[in-house]
């Protein structure tokens, strides 16, 4: 879908109402009257037609049929005021666009029951900074009446009733504690408020649209976390990885190790997962959203791997554009109360993520460094040389007739521990903030330099930050930008670590030696292509939103937000002609000389920009002390393009230097070739997406007396993804609260803090499927007919492919006690119908495969968190934090099909009845002592693994497992000691969730590859009656996705210990100084435990390795 005239005509006639309503309102008008002896009352309407304002008063106390004159031009509306009430015993006070009238009679000082009136002024202050607070509410105690003060903190109202000597004023702001005075005679109050933080009850943004709730009025499932629960002293790179465990419903998973993308799972699995390499599948993603700007999913292209296939493209992490130091709010959105204004986006949750601002009062310096030493903490045990050596033979001997076995050679290379060193961790952090009545500001920028355990790997990650607020009258204008620029260089590949220990390092005369393999990505001595090689990924990126704000009055505001997220990626590798990944086959002839077609070069770009424009109109009335209602409604437009360019080439007449990929040998000339280009090539190649959205939004929030809420939202959405017919999307939620706490027969309860029950029920959808999915997707390549370019038909169009719809259901209780612990009990259902899913279709088509809504699921589960308060009072404290949750994954429908296997990983499927992340394939029950080989059960009878492989296929394959664990969560404890040592400790913990090891890692027995294998490899079968876990190598046929290759993930982890002193400080120019140590990764329990001296879930439970960083540093703020 474009965006079509007529729609750009409507959209650019609210824009012209909206700025014009603007502008009327932020002029300052003067007044021009000429009246004599006219009575107060016309004199009053025509000073109201010309200034805007409303003019307020009691005209049982003020005559206004009196007669008045005035004689001004062009005056101000003080001006006028004055003047015309000279001599009348008449005070005027301004505020918010009124003018409230009262008598100047002298006040009655007696409490007698007669009812009186009285006109009171006032001012609200920080106490800190002795700053005025606007926004500040004052209220009469007992009733819901009351001011807000305006932008210089000042107050006024009018007071009545009997005794209102007697009345008490409250006062009120967010974050401070609260204030009382009584009237007693007096006519002005000043107020000053001391900060505070309420953990119980704090304010909890609820969407990106400017909407905030107190966290009891909350009727959607909204978890949050703040800065000071942002373990940001953790070892990483980005927030995400900080918060594995601390939030119920939330999965993080991290296995790409330092700067790759992690995968984040909002109540279990939003989509069904491709199944092929070749076509991605619907985003499981949720919507990650900062300072209101919606942030780029970065996927990969369709055809993902380039250069013959060879290599993909290695996608970031976009959470770390955002340095963690700089974050204020981490929130998450999972039912449809709090989702569904997001609509066809929020299938998979929504996170938001809100940014530090400046705060009330002076400049403030902040800076902090951190410093580490990091180690791998996850190695997986190969086998010796002499070990390696025996397998070997005995492998050979039963595959080869005649074989000699060979000696060892004595050479054990320890790969692992020439790989691997003591990494550092090295972080800055400096920011200043402050803000007066008017602007606000901060800035900061941290820099991250990551040196990992393995050799060659670093990452390089600057991060800035800018915030700045301007508050003047009624306009509220707020700037965010997010700069980032990283660098990865990661020429040490996981894999490298499993070289043959036979071969030697280096050759005789110190060179390095070749190791017998050529022409691949990983091919060739490690430590010589760490030297050599280049594998450099550098990211910039730039995350901004302009927010500006109009408060037509104190139930209406209006504003509007344009947000931009920019991302250049480019990464670069050359394999060199040095060693032998860049020894390629083949060879070129040029000007008679012949040259070895060494030297690749491989370049790629991807360059994204999306935006979002939002307008929206915001309400908030106290219609009495009983009901209240406040809501939304605006629209959103936005816009992503991608572009996407690669090039590869090899053959350089000097291969031994980095080249350019132009630079490659082409034979340019047909006629008289002098180059005979066998293999040498250049290939270049792009990709381009570009899709938008035009979106309808609104939600209403209502409520009676505090006790029963209700919310109802809606959103339409039109895509340019989807065909002309299928490109709407209606979604909708509601949900209802009771705060049972509030009721009268609860109310005198001492210990219940709060009691509230909720519900709600509403849809969301998906539409995050690629730009062209609908359309029908081509394949380009250079190497047509005759050499011409060609394109070839690769996914059909499906003009009725639509959107992917969830249905979710949530209800809940939450619970807090003695002002000491809260707890929250949720339990949710979605229904995910309408599933995008790739089919196999006849090639009679001229296609391979179709996009189709074809199937459904549900995930369904529970979610418990709490959190204690022990020991609050005194020297001592003590708070602790827990969760907990499952997720119950089903297919319940797959259209034309009753199951479909993966092609990229054999062991997972989609089948009706069974999870998407059930492991498929055979039971196997062990080696048969008398043959040496795998034992597999089926259907009660027994079959070794030759025969099995013989006789069945994939539709016999049985579940062996599942990747989704029973549940999940974590815990945190933190104390304090003074208000000067704290002691934090976060952990996370999984039960159940399977992890199907490669069988490669066992039983790869051919040295075409030269790698080496695990320990297990060794505990073969050598002679009838043994007992042993692996076969006779070479007599048996490997089925790689056999039950012994699965299992147990089940764990709990110590994520993070850390230990803070504040120094005590006098007569310095710091206003705080604390050190620090902290330790990541500090510890794992399994469930499972590795056999003596082999190698189990520990060692294989994360591919790349991972890291326990212990580190120290300091914080200061001045």
């Amino acid at each position: 879908m474009t965006f079509t005239i007529p729609n750009l005509r409507k959209m650019l006639f609210f824009l012209a109402l909206f700025i014009s309503g603007f502008k009327g309102f932020s002029q300052t008008k003067t007044i021009t009257l000429h009246a004599k002896e006219q009575p107060l009352t016309v004199i009053i309407k025509a000073i109201e037609e010309q200034s805007n304002f409303r003019i307020i008063f009691n005209a049982r106390k003020i005559d206004a049929d009196q007669k008045a004159s005035i004689d001004v031009d062009n005056a101000t509306l003080e001006t006028v005021l004055t003047q015309l009430f000279k001599g009348k015993n008449i005070s005027f006070y301004v505020q918010n666009k009124q003018v409230l009238l009262t008598s100047s009679a002298p006040v009655s000082t007696d409490n007698s029951s007669q009812e009186t009136e009285r006109f009171i002024t006032g001012t609200v202050y920080s106490a800190k900074d002795k700053l005025p607070l606007p926004g500040a509410t004052i209220r009469i105690k007992g009733t819901g009446m009351g001011a807000v003060t305006d932008f210089n903190g000042k107050f006024v109202y009018q007071l009545k009733g009997n005794n209102i000597n007697n009345l008490v004023l409250e006062v009120a702001f967010l974050g401070m504690i609260p204030q009382s005075q009584k009237a007693e005679n007096k006519k002005d109050f000043v107020f000053y408020l001391e900060e505070s933080v309420d953990e119980l009850n704090p304010v909890v943004i609820t969407s990106s649209y400017g909407t905030t709730k107190l966290k009891e009025e909350i009727v959607g499932s909204i978890s949050t976390i703040t800065a000071k629960d942002i373990p940001v002293q953790q070892a990483s790179e980005s927030v995400d990885k900080m918060l594995e465990g601390q939030i119920a419903g939330v999965l993080i998973e991290n296995t790409s190790g330092v700067g790759g993308p992690v995968k984040i799972n909002i109540r279990g699995q939003g989509s069904l997962k491709s199944l092929s390499n070749s076509i991605l599948g619907t985003s499981t993603q949720p919507l990650i959203i900062v300072d209101g700007v919606i942030m780029s999913e970065q996927t990969g292209i369709d055809s993902q791997y380039f250069d013959g296939g060879r290599l993909a493209e290695g996608l970031s992490n976009p959470l770390a554009m955002i340095s963690p130091d700089n974050i204020e709010n981490f929130t998450v959105l999972k039912d449809a109360a709090a989702v569904g204004i997001y609509g066809a986006d929020g299938a998979n949750g929504v996170i938001l993520i809100t940014t530090k601002k400046g705060k009330l009062g002076k400049a403030k310096f902040g800076f902090s460094n951190q410093l580490g030493i990091s180690s791998a903490i996850n190695q997986i045990k190969y086998l010796n040389g002499e070990q390696y050596t025996e397998v070997r033979n005995q492998y050979l001997k039963n595959t080869t007739s005649g074989y000699v076995p060979v000696a060892y050679n004595g050479v054990d290379t320890d790969w692992f521990g020439l790989l691997n060193r003591s990494g550092i961790y090295n972080k800055y952090n400096f920011n200043v903030s402050g803000a007066t009545s008017k602007f606000s500001y901060r800035t900061n920028i941290s820099y991250l330099n990551i040196d990992e355990p393995q050799v060659g790997n670093t990452t390089k990650q600057l991060n800035g930050g800018i915030n700045l607020g301007y508050r003047a009258s009624k306009w509220d204008i707020n700037l965010s930008l997010n700069p980032s620029y990283i660098k990865k260089d990661a020429p040490n590949i996981y894999y490298d670590f499993a070289y043959l220990p036979t071969i030697s390092l280096y050759n005789a005369d110190g060179t390095y030696a070749n190791l017998g393999v050529s022409g691949g990505n990983t091919g060739g001595n490690p430590l010589a292509a760490i030297e050599q090689n280049k594998n450099e990924t550098e990211s910039r990126g730039l995350l901004g939103s302009l927010n500006v704000a109009y408060e037509l009055n104190k139930n209406i505001k209006f504003s509007t937000l344009f947000g931009m997220d920019y991302v250049d990626k480019v990464q670069d590798r050359w394999f060199s002609g040095e060693n032998e990944s860049g020894q390629n086959n083949g060879s070129f002839i040029l000007n008679g000389t012949t040259y070895p077609n060494w030297g690749r070069r491989l370049f790629n770009n991807r360059n994204s920009t999306k935006w979002n424009w939002q307008g929206q109109m915001l309400y908030n009335k106290q219609i009495n002390p009983n009901h209240g209602i406040d809501g939304v409604i605006g629209f959103e437009l936005s816009e992503e393009k991608t572009n996407f360019d690669y090039a590869s080439a090899s053959g350089f007449s000097n291969p031994n230097v980095i080249n350019r990929v132009e630079d490659a040998i082409q034979d340019d000339d047909t006629t008289t070739p002098l180059v005979d280009e066998t293999t040498a090539r250049q290939v270049r190649g792009s990709d381009f997406s570009n899709n938008s959205r035009v979106s309808l939004f609104t939600q209403i929030n209502y409520n009676y007396k505090k006790k029963y809420y209700a919310l109802v939202n809606f959103r339409r959405d039109e895509s340019s993804v989807f065909g002309d017919d299928t490109n709407v999307a209606y979604n909708s939620g509601a949900g209802l609260a009771w705060i049972t706490s509030n009721e009268d027969f609860l109310k005198s309860s001492s210990w219940i803090d709060l009691l509230k029950l909720k519900i709600s029920y509403g849809s969301t959808g998906n539409s995050r499927i690629g730009s062209y999915r609908s359309k029908g997707l081509y394949t380009l390549s250079q190497n047509g007919y005759n050499g011409y370019l060609e394109a070839n038909p690769s996914a059909a169009p499906n003009g009725n492919l639509s959107w992917e719809k969830n249905l979710k259901f949530n209800t809940g209780i939450d619970f807090n006690v003695f002002n000491t612990v809260e707890l929250s009990l949720e339990y949710y259902y979605d229904d995910l119908q309408d599933l995008i899913t790739s089919r196999n279709i006849p090639t009679e088509t001229g296609y391979g495969t179709v996009q189709l809504n074809a199937s459904s699921m549900y995930n369904k589960g529970f979610e418990f968190s709490t959190r204690i308060k022990w020991f609050q009072k005194g020297k001592f404290k003590w708070t602790s934090a827990f969760n907990i949750s499952t997720v119950d994954n089903k297919v319940t429908e797959l259209v034309g099909l009753g199951s479909n296997y993966s092609i990229a990983n054999l062991a997972l499927a989609q089948k009706t009845g069974y999870s998407t992340t059930t492991i498929w394939g055979v039971n196997w029950v062990g080696i048969d002592p008398a043959t040496g080989r795998d034992l597999i059960k089926k259907d009660g009878q027994l079959y070794d693994s030759t025969t099995y492989a013989r006789t069945f296929s994939e539709a016999d394959w049985v579940p062996i497992g599942d990747l989704q664990p029973k549940a999940f969560g974590g815990f945190s404890n933190s104390f304090s000691l003074n208000n000067q040592i704290t002691l934090s400790i976060n952990g996370a913990f999984q039960w159940g969730g399977d992890k199907l090891v490669s069988e490669e890692i066992v039983a790869k027995y051919r040295t075409s590859s030269n790698r080496n294998m695990s320990v297990n490899a060794y505990d073969y079968w050598k002679n009838q009656g043994d007992i042993v876990s692996q076969p006779s190598p070479g007599d048996n046929t490997i089925i790689s996705n056999m039950s012994k290759y699965v299992y147990d993930a089940s764990y709990i982890k110590i994520s993070n210990i850390n230990l803070s002193y504040n120094v005590p400080l006098k007569n310095t120019f710091l206003d705080t100084l604390t050190l620090f140590a902290d330790v990541s990764n500090v510890l794992y329990w399994y469930k499972e435990k590795s056999p003596s001296g082999m190698n189990g879930i520990r060692e294989f439970n994360y591919t790349y390795p991972q890291a326990r960083t212990i580190s120290c540093g300091i914080n200061t703020k001045f």
